[in-house]
């Protein structure tokens, strides 16, 4: 067995880790494999940091980039296997044609795919995900999900791909909590305690004028006044590249990591905004930096940002990436003022919350690139 911070995990069990943006999932994982000070964790009855093997217990972060040591996947499954043996089918699957593809010119979505399969290759006794599901298309999350192992921790916002994987869950407010695993499917309960699976609603209004007509790789595009056009399709498919693109035609863009698009030193100089820094209930954290917010606060805080700009057209990529409950009811709110606004936004996700919420969709193939 496996405990830290109240949290047990047997052999053979799958067991959710909950929590609204911030309140120390991720802290709680890095205090389990030594990274953090915090609850000591305990191996099989003994301290696991007092003599740390992490062929045993491994984890997954929520940063790709700070997790990788080789140029490609292939490359990196070779160099681990000097040190313990590691399955290269694991990976190839996860990474199909990208397997020896180097990192940086992989899609957000591979470059997660990427970090999972030289963890998962390792067949750790416990693995310790954080987000893993976060920027993957269905098919990935289908594919990765009937990757984890048996015996696994599972930090994630996506409560619906959660409801099938595990045996056991727990909330953490303060300190964690177990919960009966009916309540994943308690709309009210998720809703009360800032978590992700409830239905979401926005009132739709008859469309403007064009705000926008641009051709990316071929693909024609347009945006109307009010407008909250979808670009969907797999990981890989360009939606990335779609919204870079959009960027060079003076559309104010929210990429996928936080902590390049910040230019300020407190949070409230970053949004410029009182309304908005609360509509995302960020005035609590006005004036700390933003780089020392969790992964979920920082979205918010682009996003916040984006709301507060005068842009006429905004555009998020995965904006549900790292989002709570809480922060996607203020999502929602803020499509709303922006369409009052008279304002179009564009959004490229893969969460089915967030394509329920907009006017038209627009989906990418490989085949388009």
């Amino acid at each position: 067995m496996f405990v830290v911070g109240g949290v047990e995990i047997d052999q053979g069990e799958r067991v959710a880790l909950l929590g609204k943006s911030g309140s120390g999932k991720t802290s709680l994982i890095r205090a389990a494999i030594c990274l953090k000070e915090g609850p000591r964790p305990v191996l099989d009855g003994q301290d696991f940091c007092s003599s740390p093997d992490y062929s045993k217990v491994s984890a997954v972060g929520q940063e790709p980039a700070w997790q990788v040591l080789a140029e490609s996947s292939k490359e990196e499954l070779s160099l681990i296997s000097r040190y313990h043996p590691v399955d290269f089918k694991v990976a190839q699957n996860l990474m199909g044609p990208y397997f020896d593809t180097p990192f940086n010119r992989l899609s957000d979505g591979y470059k997660r795919r990427f970090v999972l399969s030289s963890v998962l290759a390792g067949e750790p006794k416990y693995l310790l995900l954080d987000e893993p599901l976060s920027n993957l298309d269905d098919e990935a999350v289908k594919l990765v999900s009937s990757s984890f192992p048996s015996t696994s921790l599972i930090a994630e916002h996506r409560v619906k791909d959660l409801r099938a994987l595990v045996q056991r869950a727990y909330v953490i407010e303060g300190k964690a909590k177990e919960i009966e695993l009916d309540l994943l499917w308690s709309e009210r309960f998720l809703k009360s305690h800032g978590l992700r699976g409830f239905r979401v609603f926005r009132e739709k209004r008859p469309l403007g004028e064009v705000l926008l007509s641009a051709e990316v790789k071929g693909i024609k595009l347009e945006v109307r006044k009010r407008e909250v056009l979808c670009i969907v399709g797999p990981n890989g498919a360009g939606k990335t590249t779609t919204i870079r693109e959009l960027s060079r035609k003076g559309v104010r863009p929210v990429f996928q990591s936080p902590d390049l698009q910040f230019f300020f030193r407190t949070v409230k100089d970053e949004v410029g905004s009182s309304e908005a820094m609360q509509l995302f209930q960020l005035t609590d954290k006005a004036s700390r930096s933003p780089y020392s917010l969790s992964f979920g606060e920082k979205m918010r805080v682009l996003m916040a940002s984006a709301l507060a700009s005068e842009a006429k057209v905004v555009a998020f990529d995965e904006p549900s990436a790292g989002m709570d409950g809480d922060a996607l009811v203020s999502f929602v709110k803020a499509l709303e003022l922006m369409v009052e606004q008279d304002r179009g936004v564009v959004v490229a996700t893969h969460d089915s919350d967030v394509i329920d919420l907009c006017d038209s969709t627009i989906r990418l193939s490989w085949s388009s690139w």
